[in-house]
């Protein structure tokens, strides 16, 4: 072997003969493209039922809270609603309303993660 002469394992493409350059890569790149399919389905498939969970026990805490907070306000006929709002910084996150026949009033502000309402006792003179 001479110094002008390449071993055939240094060839940048590898010769295997007639025919067989695009037949061979096409089965590869189909099996490469099922399989990202495949995992991305897959990991929509864990992600979804658990952010669809959360979305679910978030919204009946939050309705729990918000059911304390017009009973310890107003009154347990007084009927509340509860709403996810990304409006403004103040009042980013779950509000709860108490349904008033003229209208809403904002009673608590439960945040991102809905807990216990903060009660605090109204003055009354």
């Amino acid at each position: 072997m001479t110094n002008d002469e390449n071993p055939r394992e240094l060839d940048e493409e590898p010769d295997y003969g007639d025919g067989f350059d695009d037949e061979a890569r096409t089965p590869w790149e189909r099996r490469r493209r099922v399989m990202r399919i495949v995992a991305l389905v897959t990991m929509v498939a864990m992600v979804v039922p658990g952010a669809l969970t959360s979305w679910a026990i978030a919204q009946s805490t939050a309705e729990r809270s918000c059911r304390i907070a017009v009973d310890f306000y107003a009154n347990e006929r007084t009927p509340s609603r509860v709403a996810f709002e990304l409006g403004s910084p103040d009042t980013l996150g779950w509000n709860c309303y108490a349904v008033a026949p003229t209208g809403e009033v904002r009673v608590a502000l439960l945040g991102l993660i809905p807990g216990p309402p903060r009660l605090v006792p109204t003055t009354r003179v």
